[in-house]
């Protein structure tokens, strides 16, 4: 367990006003429907590349005759907080595309998902949808509510959680395999990207909900160390039109730098605000929230934004990204298209690889959720294709996130300079430096130092 009550009470205040999930982006379309799911499908993706030198695999169409590998997804499709259907469309475009790629050794895979509207009785009835719907796992999960009471529900219905987006109850947790620290990792990691930049006096700029007020404590006692003062709490109200008041706000504090833990809509619209005033303040978010296209539309203006990730963009146009890209871009759905494409998405996709590579290298065809769950805890080191650290299960990693070893975060900035080989627009992300999140907070709140 977390060894810090106080740095567990901080977390938790993290989660409660789905700050988890805001800090990872998400779309802003979209219905609500309940548990749809995806068939089969078996087009090839349009996009001709040696899979096998990149560490992919093509073995023509999956066979629909075999009993199908189905994978479930809880999250958050649309609500007034959050919204992230893109994860759930993005998941069901990587069955799609690796479906035409040989699903899961021959056999086809299925995806359901459930939206839990944000509302804590929802969360927990997912649970019982993705249960009675017979999935063998699930893949990336963001639970924004009801942390507790979900995790408590899969882990008794036996169906391991694989690349989730972790709350505070899932980094205990034994049937959650996470890839990182998901949102809340990032969102601690945004007033780094402002110290790395050698800027010191911060205001935060987050959602207007009680629990949120713990947030600028927490940032203080873990900042405290690195010489930052911050010197504004600026909560925005639901409905918010005029975002250029906080940004007076924060410079008449004396800022010279802001953090935005906010979901998309409400993050672009902050940073379009401090643009049209001409303020030279630098913002720190989330890679996750910012679709490239929003970021471009910012111009040289974008050099003011610096955002963080724990795995490199989908926009790094090498042939995994290809791949991946083709896989999103073939459903249509606009938020998913070129530009428009999030980091968060990508999470769905690399998750999905993973987790069919372990099938793939002990050459099952058995999808039980135990054997799974004993195989995700035995496969060893997964390659990820330089998406993000390679991956392994790690059940003690020392320091506060016990169950996760990939805690390395990326700063990047937009050079407009550059002609991106992801679509031939000018405007491409460079990496400008790197945090490692055990060492952000060793000894914070009486927090153990790995």
């Amino acid at each position: 367990m977390l060894k810090s009550n106080n740095f567990r009470r901080g977390l938790a205040a993290l989660v409660a006003f789905g700050l988890l999930a805001a800090a990872c982006g998400g779309s802003d379309s979209g219905s609500t429907t309940e548990a749809p799911t995806t068939e089969a499908p078996v087009t090839e993706p349009p996009v001709t590349v040696d899979y096998t030198a990149m560490g992919l695999w093509n073995d023509g169409p999956c066979d629909a005759t075999k009993e199908e590998l189905v994978i479930g997804l809880q999250t958050v499709f649309e609500s007034a907080v959050l919204t992230l259907k893109d994860q759930a469309q993005s998941l069901e475009a990587a069955a799609v595309g690796f479906n035409s790629r040989g699903g899961a050794n021959g056999h086809c895979i299925k995806v359901v998902t459930c939206d839990d509207k944000a509302d804590p009785n929802k969360a927990v009835e997912c649970v019982r949808t993705l249960d009675d719907a017979g999935v063998s796992v699930t893949l990336n999960d963001t639970t924004s509510v009801a942390g507790a009471d979900v995790s408590a529900g899969y882990a008794a219905a036996g169906i391991p959680r694989f690349a989730l987006s972790p709350g505070q109850d899932d980094y205990p947790d034994t049937n959650s395999y996470p890839f990182g620290a998901g949102g809340t990792g990032t969102t601690l990691m945004m007033p780094k990207a402002l110290v790395t930049a050698g800027l010191l006096k911060i205001a935060v700029i987050r959602v207007d909900l009680p629990a949120a007020s713990a947030l600028l404590g927490l940032f203080t006692s873990m900042y405290t160390k690195d010489g930052v003062e911050f010197v504004a709490d600026l909560p925005v109200p639901a409905g918010t039109t005029d975002y250029s008041q906080f940004i007076i706000a924060a410079q008449d504090a004396g800022a010279d730098g802001i953090v935005i833990p906010l979901g998309g809509q409400e993050a672009i619209q902050v940073v379009n605000a401090a643009k049209q005033l001409g303020s030279t303040i630098k913002i720190s978010g989330s890679m996750g929230t910012f679709p490239l296209s929003d970021i471009r539309s910012l111009g040289d203006y974008a050099a003011n934004v610096i955002l963080n990730s724990e795995n490199t963009p989908i926009y790094d146009m090498d042939a995994v990204s290809a791949v991946a890209r083709a896989d999103l871009e073939s459903t249509g759905v606009t938020e998913l298209q070129g530009a428009n494409i999030k980091n968060s998405p990508y999470r769905s996709w690399i998750g999905m690889y993973a987790l069919l590579y372990i099938l793939r290298q002990a050459q099952t065809e058995d999808f039980s959720r135990a054997n799974i769950k004993a195989l995700i805890e035995a496969s060893g080191v997964i390659p990820m294709l330089g998406v993000t650290a390679d991956w392994t299960p790690v059940t003690d990693h020392p320091g506060v996130w016990l169950r996760i070893g990939n805690n390395d975060y990326r700063f990047y900035q937009l050079d407009p300079t550059i002609t991106d080989t992801f679509d031939g627009e000018p405007g491409a992300f460079v990496k400008i430096g790197v945090a490692n999140m055990d060492e952000l907070l060793c000894g914070t709140l009486g927090g153990p130092c790995a």
